[in-house]
């Protein structure tokens, strides 16, 4: 089965009665986890942004870099900075996610340092949604047979999650 990839581009995030309350209700029960991918030159000039910001209302915020910083909550994956270097240190932070946060959230969300995310229509987003699907949401770009783009961020459901790190990295094909 592939996974389902779900775009909204103008999509009416926020509701605009205030006095729907299920609506809030429902979606605040949606389980987020966002790493966000950053490099030792960005903890303080970019991430610490992040982690003051739309970060503190994720479930669980970690960063992805090449040195860990306990104070912002970087986590040092076995790999060089550098632009080359993206689609591997892409890989090794979900297969991180998936290995020390599985039961921290029900969606998993990889941005960069430099985006900004609000958090609430995110979750209104996803609460209609399955996380036993296989649902990714983001920019599918068409060249090279299809990728995410990794700035805007993207999201995947649990098992996408599950279904990435032990099947889709595990295939050498």
């Amino acid at each position: 089965p592939t996974l389902q990839n779900y775009q909204f581009f103008q999509f009416p995030f926020q509701d605009k009665n205030p006095d729907s309350s299920s609506t809030v209700s429902q979606a605040s029960h949606v389980r987020v986890l966002c790493w966000v991918m950053t490099g030792p030159q960005n903890h303080y000039t970019k991430a610490i942004h992040v982690k003051k910001t739309w970060g503190k209302r994720c479930d669980k915020l970690v960063f992805m870099s090449s040195k860990a910083d306990p104070d912002l909550g970087a986590v040092a994956l076995n790999i060089s900075e550098g632009r080359q270097q993206l689609w591997g240190k892409t890989k090794q932070g979900f297969k991180y996610v998936f290995d020390n946060h599985w039961d921290d959230a029900d969606w998993f969300m990889k941005a960069d340092d430099d985006t900004f995310v609000v958090v609430e229509n995110l979750r209104n987003l996803l609460k209609d949604f399955n996380t036993t699907d296989p649902i990714s949401f983001g920019h599918n770009f068409k060249y090279l047979g299809g990728y995410f783009s990794g700035g805007a961020g993207y999201v995947l459901s649990k098992e996408a999650l599950r279904r990435f790190t032990q099947v889709g990295l595990k295939n050498s094909s």
